[in-house]
Formats: C-alpha cells, structure tokens, sequence
C-alpha cells in the first residue's frame, strides 16, 4: 500500500465521476493537420481477415481550433477491398508503395510524423455522432516543428 488515504467519497462524487458520463463530441467533418501520436501493432479479431496485421493508429489534430483531439483508425497491413486506405496512408507520410513487397515501418519511424487527415461523422454503436478517418494527404504545414504547433518566437532581446 502506498499509505495514502483519500477522504471524504461520497455518493455524489462517485456518481460523478464513473467513467459513464457523456463522451467528447465529435468534431466536424473536414481536413485537419495532426501528427501521428500512437501506433500498435494488433491483429483483425473478427471477419474474413481475422488474424492478419493492421495498426491501430491515433492521430492529434495538431493545429486550430480542434488542436490536441484525437481521432483513430485501422491501418490493414494486407491487400483486401480497403487496401487503398493502406496506400494513401504510406503515400502521404512519403513513403513510395510498388509492386512487390512493402516493407512497414517500425512503428518508432511513424511517431510524430505530420500527415492531413480527412475526417468524417459516423455513428457508433449507440447511434452517436463519432470521428471516422475517410483518407490521408499530405500535412499542409512545412515543418514537422509547425506540425505539432510550434510558432517561432519573436524577441528583440540579443545575446
């Protein structure tokens, strides 16, 4: 045990505080700059490609006035009807897809790399509004630095 002791839960501040208050809503569909801030390696769980290797991926909008949301998507790592999605992935990161063999990227390699995500708004199970990655393009800032919202800073003082 860590000796602390928290005090004085109530009722209330249990109710309040579960995990099944209203979730964030969802922002608006349209083309955002975000980097990319997490990557995992899983595996399909269910449907005619249980099994194959995908990424789960989470991207932060990295500017404006969604700046620091996040949105997610599936990344299939085999050619089936959505392998496009795959493509526009990898092209838009700068990576050349061709015939043959495609090695992937370590997931390390993808962390922070700028990309523009194209978002829309779907239902979840439950029929709320909820983000979903429709495509990829290039980030449209310059700069990995302007990408994660860096702004230069400006002072008359020299050294």
């Amino acid at each position: 045990m860590s000796g602390i002791k928290i005090t004085g839960i109530t009722e209330d501040a249990l109710a309040t505080s579960s995990s099944s208050g209203a979730p964030m809503s969802a922002i608006p569909a349209g083309s955002y700059n975000a980097t990319i801030f997490d990557v995992k390696q899983e595996q399909v769980r269910s449907g005619p490609n249980e099994g194959k290797p995908r990424l789960n991926v989470q991207f932060r909008i990295s500017n404006g006035q969604y700046e620091n949301r996040r949105v997610f998507a599936y990344i299939a790592l085999y050619v089936a009807g959505d392998f496009w999605k795959t493509q526009s992935f990898f092209k838009a990161l700068g990576y050349d897809m061709k015939s043959g063999d495609f090695e992937v990227p370590e997931n390390n390699e993808l962390l922070g790399k700028p990309v523009g995500v194209r978002v829309k708004v779907g239902k979840d199970q439950n029929g709320e509004d909820r983000n979903e990655v429709a495509g990829f393009d290039k980030a449209t800032t310059d700069s990995l630095l302007g990408s994660l919202g860096a702004t230069p800073v400006v002072s008359d003082v020299w050294v």
